[in-house]
């Protein structure tokens, strides 16, 4: 990647220790190939409405993890942002305030935030990894488990199980060459059968039931049925079926065989 006189500016800046994580000339996107090199994995969370779970998901996910992992979250700047201002002020203060990337914008949804995120950062991490604020991981070293599983893994979410991927780790150059992480014609649900699909049809997928990422979920009975969850329930079930049907019948082979073109040239 090429630098530009300002970048290499701000990249001495930060060596100097003159310019902090917090401030805001810090340039988000230049700062985790700069430190860091190639990392491990970057979860991706766009977060609604839930500042506070989000400081949950944040603790339990790097707290447990063993990798270079490091998680970028999204949230929209006409939700509340005093308070995840307040959240990201205190982050940034603590042991694990360095591996958070934050970004906020104009209104977005799941898969919005989560492919200009994933298009973003995908050069600089080997995996990437979809987690949402209401996802805990709860096994230390559950990255290192998931990223050596397969080029497509998930764990236990104490809810669907097997059954779904509702948080799952992928190979970059996966998401590279589709050009996105979550199916773009999907804006929140239907993405984990996507996903499923894909790794069953290229035979790169695993499951990992000892590693538990409890999803909290209405339907599950471990988190109340809040305006985020009702909002995209009556705002995109039914049309991101109908997109996931399309998909699957006239678009799954193709992106299994892009798939399957990704593992074949890391062999």
């Amino acid at each position: 990647m090429a630098w530009s006189a300002t970048h290499r500016a701000l990249d001495q800046a930060v060596d100097r220790g003159h310019i902090r994580n917090g401030n805001r000339i810090i340039v988000d996107d230049i700062i985790p190939e700069r430190r860091y090199g190639m990392r491990d994995l970057l979860i991706i969370t766009p977060s609604r409405g839930r500042p506070r779970q989000l400081e949950g998901m944040l603790h339990d996910a790097l707290t447990n993890a063993s990798l270079q992992t490091d998680v970028a979250v999204a949230y929209d700047n006409d939700d509340d942002v005093a308070k995840y201002e307040a959240l990201r002020s205190a982050v940034d203060k603590g042991t694990t305030g360095q591996r958070v990337w934050w970004h906020t914008g104009p209104r977005n949804d799941l898969t919005g935030w989560t492919n200009h995120l994933a298009l973003k950062y995908a050069d600089r991490y080997r995996f990437l990894a979809s987690l949402g604020d209401d996802h805990r991981p709860q096994v230390i070293g559950w990255d290192r488990k998931l990223t050596g599983a397969g080029a497509i893994a998930y764990g236990n979410d104490l809810h669907e199980g097997s059954n779904l991927p509702t948080a799952v780790v992928i190979r970059s150059d996966i998401v590279k060459a589709l050009g996105w992480f979550c199916l773009p014609a999907c804006r929140h649900y239907w993405i984990d059968n996507v996903w499923k699909d894909l790794g069953e049809g290229a035979g790169c997928l695993a499951y990992c039931e000892n590693v538990v990422i409890e999803h909290l979920h209405p339907l599950a009975g471990t988190a109340p049925k809040d305006n985020t969850y009702v909002e995209a329930l009556d705002n995109h079930f039914d049309s991101d079926r109908a997109a996931y049907e399309a998909w699957f019948r006239d678009r799954r082979l193709a992106d299994i065989a892009t798939v399957k073109t990704c593992l074949n040239s890391a062999e």
